[in-house]
């Protein structure tokens, strides 16, 4: 690997690094990524005849645009160091390493070196010392570099925004977040039991709400919406670990509600025309329909400046109360969730909706239920058929 430039990228406050490196040694960096990243991106099947074409020019020498990695450590001091310092750093953090543009390049050329390892081919070696270039990014932190894949993503098949944030912090899943929240994995089939843990792929739908301003579904997003998305990340603190913010300020919402409901359950069945939202607080907030009212809520209450930050959201937390001191207030919650699933089109989009309403009208300091969880729970209901009439 030999370094060719730096250039400081001032929007995300990093540094750009053109190396040149031989595609053996690219294809060593290559592997290494997408077997500790199972969420990055797959190959894509409408492609395929284009890029079968790349492959065979590939085979003969030809040349590719720049691929451009991204590596995540915003505590990194790269100011003043030589290139021998640069290419020890890049070498011992491999593993972390994301690919965010270039990942159908590099599948072609994992193809075409598969292919002549299989045919034992008399040009192999010319194809594996052949030279290539890439930038990585250096020293930004996440939603640097979630800015600069939906950038970089704009061609006819941009990937998600949902489907970027989840490859970018898929690290959640073998690290700890403070305060003992625990991010599950679908594929080991865990379930939450407990306040603190939560399914990785509704905490993504969470987040991913938050970055969009949208409680909807969220597995497809066209060009538009990731502008748009472009432009509220552009007043994020890069600062800060956006999305740690997110899961520890959701958790302190939860375990408030827990500390004021006390030990309720919901056992009633008989007011209630189907099964409960949820049967006790672990269990009605470890669904991703509220992280995601919850995300998208907070990221309105953001634009219009009724908070600048998480930690307004935080500061507030300990203030929520039930304003008649009932601690059965979750009843009512269950409740009009049944009404709401009555008349849905779509109930889980539905339910978005309504969390989306009820979590504005309780941190809105505007609203005449300002932390007041039980009012919330009255006023919203009352929102959310507003905007269906």
């Amino acid at each position: 690997m030999q370094i060719l430039s730096k250039v400081f990228d001032h929007r995300i406050k990093a540094y750009n690094i053109l190396t040149e490196i031989s595609i053996s040694e690219y294809l060593e960096i290559a592997k290494i990524i997408l077997e500790n990243n199972p969420f990055q991106r797959k190959r894509l099947k409408s492609s395929s005849s284009i890029y079968s074409l790349l492959k065979q020019d590939l085979k003969l020498g030809c040349t590719i645009p720049p691929l451009v990695l991204a590596l995540s450590n915003e505590n990194i001091e790269i100011n003043n160091v030589d290139e021998n310092q640069y290419l020890d750093y890049i070498n011992s953090q491999r593993e972390k390493l994301i690919i965010l543009d270039g990942l159908q390049r590099t599948y072609t050329l994992l193809d075409a070196a598969n292919e002549l390892d299989a045919e034992n081919h008399e040009n192999k070696r010319n194809f594996y010392d052949n030279r290539l270039r890439f930038e990585i990014y250096l020293g930004l932190n996440k939603i640097g570099i979630l800015y600069r894949m939906l950038t970089l993503n704009t061609g006819q098949s941009p990937m998600s925004v949902r489907h970027q944030i989840e490859i970018l912090y898929s690290n959640y899943l073998n690290e700890n977040i403070p305060e003992g929240i625990s991010l599950l994995k679908e594929v080991d089939e865990e379930t939450p039991h407990q306040i603190g843990e939560y399914r990785f792929n509704d905490v993504i739908d969470g987040f991913t709400s938050y970055i969009v301003r949208d409680e909807s579904s969220l597995d497809r997003r066209d060009l538009l919406e990731s502008i748009k998305s472009l432009e509220k990340l552009a007043l994020e603190n890069p600062d800060k670990d956006l999305f740690q913010n997110y899961v520890i300020t959701y958790n302190n919402l939860v375990k408030k509600i827990q500390q004021l409901a006390g030990n309720w359950k919901f056992d009633d069945q008989e007011i209630i025309s189907g099964k409960p939202f949820g049967s006790t607080v672990d269990k009605i907030f470890n669904k991703s329909q509220v992280m995601t009212g919850f995300g998208a809520a907070i990221g309105f209450l953001k634009d219009r400046k009724v908070i600048n930050s998480f930690d307004d959201i935080n500061n507030h937390i300990d203030s929520i109360q039930v304003i008649n001191n009932d601690q059965n207030f979750l009843d009512q919650l269950i409740i009009k969730l049944d009404n709401i699933s009555k008349t849905a089109k779509k109930i889980g989009n539905s339910q978005r909706m309504y969390f989306y309403c009820l979590f504005k009208e309780l941190f809105n300091s505007s609203s005449e239920s300002f932390l007041k969880v039980d009012e919330s729970i009255e006023s919203s209901y009352k929102t959310y058929y507003k905007l269906h009439d």
